[in-house]
């Protein structure tokens, strides 16, 4: 509110979360998805690159997974390994979706594989 009862249509100031676990996992799920950014994911030791997009977690949060819904078993993120390699899973080349989410990949690394035609 303004001055003398006036209301402001100012914004708010961003503040911390006053939380501190809300902070702590705000913090992880910051760190996930920058290690995501413009890359692809690879499960564990898995030859399939997967293209990637960000599904909710908790509280609100989201973390990067295979844009396919492929699962996995385990500790969780640390399952999970961003590389700069063109994405070769089946599922994922067959959604328009997850190939929107694809980040182009190393041309370099691996001989990139065509989209089928939408």
């Amino acid at each position: 509110m303004g001055h003398a009862g006036v209301v402001t249509t100012e914004p708010l100031p961003l503040l911390p979360h006053p939380d501190p676990l809300y902070a702590g996992l705000a913090s992880v799920a910051r760190q996930e998805a920058g290690r995501f950014a413009e890359r692809n994911l690879r499960v564990r030791r898995s030859a399939v690159v997967h293209a990637v997009r960000m599904v909710p977690w908790v509280a609100g949060l989201t973390l990067p997974a295979p844009a396919c819904g492929q699962g996995w078993s385990g500790a969780g993120g640390g399952e999970l390994h961003p590389v700069a390699e063109s994405v070769n899973c089946g599922h994922c080349l067959a959604s328009a979706q997850a190939r929107a989410a694809a980040a182009a990949g190393d041309l370099g690394s691996q001989p990139p594989l065509p989209f089928p035609a939408s």
